[in-house]
């Protein structure tokens, strides 16, 4: 089970995880701005804490799944045999299937504000929504509007 973060370790962890951060990559200076002393910034990695290691760990995984994603979209789902000199292509239902599936995943996560098909019962991001009541329904009901 996994430990929630303090405010330090999650500002460290953003300063040097983040490639747009001016310290991305660079633990001891990562570890200085989130005021960390300079003795633990400076042997920060080489400790290595539980939560440091298990953050560094959902990154890496995290990259490695992004690599099978990509691997996936850009899979030749044909299949091609040799029959008398000719080369018959057909498409394999299987690996299109996958590879559809993929698709629609990167595309529900990555672009889901054009592509979700979750209907929210908020505003956007959660905002409360804005409900237009017509001047003769409010009057009706004694509502301002």
């Amino acid at each position: 089970m996994k430990r929630l973060l303090n405010p330090q370790q999650e500002l460290f962890l953003s300063l040097y995880c983040n490639p747009k951060s001016e310290t991305f990559g660079s633990a001891y200076a990562s570890a200085i701005r989130a005021k960390y002393k300079k003795k633990y910034a400076e042997n920060i990695t080489g400790q290595m804490p539980e939560w440091l290691s298990e953050n560094l760990g959902d990154l890496k995984r995290l990259k490695k799944a992004e690599k099978v994603l990509d691997e996936t979209l850009e899979m030749d789902s044909k299949n091609r045999r040799i029959i008398n000199d000719e080369i018959i292509e057909t498409e394999e239902p299987a690996l299109l299937k996958i590879k559809q599936d993929t698709a629609k995943f990167v595309a529900s996560g990555l672009g889901k504000a054009k592509y979700g098909t979750r209907q929210e019962m908020t505003g956007a991001d959660g905002k409360p929504l804005v409900i237009q009541i017509s001047k003769e329904i409010a009057e009706k009901n004694n509502v301002a509007t």
